[in-house]
């Protein structure tokens, strides 16, 4: 599929579908806004991060997320002496074991997600150190008003074939929605690829850098 934006896409479902209904019409912008939320929670491609800085608060073993935040990737800090340091994630359980006095500071080391908006540490920090968060975030919502994101840009055929979907189940014909689902599915199989193809490393497989055995996914998913 050649190039998209809103406009053209909003135009290529609603020939492909045969439907000038008003409802129909209506409803577009909701298939294409569940297309792009159901990609943001399915690619695991590093064109959907997103950095956002902040401080750790002294004594306070909670940090708040970014507005948005689906997926939090990697937390980082920097200590007194200007080093970079990724904190590990672990669960909660894992990091009220280790830490059970959260009124206790010192150098943070781990985080578990705590809520969708917050991240538990630990240790909880001694200082208000400057914190980066790598997360995951839905692209800006298309519209009128914003005819691109990164989805028309460079997932434009997975965009569609979703949109495709939502579409066909609001006009309840379950085979047609089977058939798209097939042809998104591809897609999505094809940029899983592409974003595996770019993590590696000099053509060799690595090991992870937390000292684990290796977790980067190899073949064509």
């Amino acid at each position: 599929m050649a190039a998209i934006n809103y406009s053209t896409l909003v135009t290529q479902i609603q020939n492909t579908m045969e439907d000038d209904s008003s409802e129909f019409v209506a409803a577009i912008p909701d298939f294409i806004h569940r297309s792009s939320l159901r990609l943001t929670r399915e690619l695991d491609d590093d064109g959907i991060n997103e950095f956002a800085t902040s401080q750790f608060t002294a004594s306070d073993p909670f940090l708040t997320l970014p507005s948005g935040t689906l997926i939090v990737r990697n937390v980082n800090y920097i200590n007194a002496s200007g080093s970079r340091i990724s904190l590990l994630l672990r669960t909660s359980e894992y990091v009220a074991d280790y830490w059970p006095v959260r009124a206790s500071v010192g150098e943070p080391k781990y985080y578990a997600k705590f809520r969708n908006d917050k991240i538990l540490l630990a240790p909880t920090p001694t200082s208000a150190n400057v914190v980066e968060v790598k997360y995951v975030v839905e692209p800006s919502t298309l519209s009128a008003g914003n005819e691109t994101n990164y989805y028309t840009n460079f997932c434009g055929n997975a965009l569609f074939y979703g949109s495709m979907v939502e579409a066909c189940d609001f006009n309840k014909n379950a085979t047609a929605a089977q058939v798209w689902e097939t042809h998104y599915q591809n897609s999505v199989l094809v940029l899983a690829n592409e974003a595996r193809r770019n993590r590696r490393d000099d053509m060799e497989t690595v090991a992870s850098p937390a000292g684990s055995g290796d977790t980067l996914r190899t073949g064509v998913t």
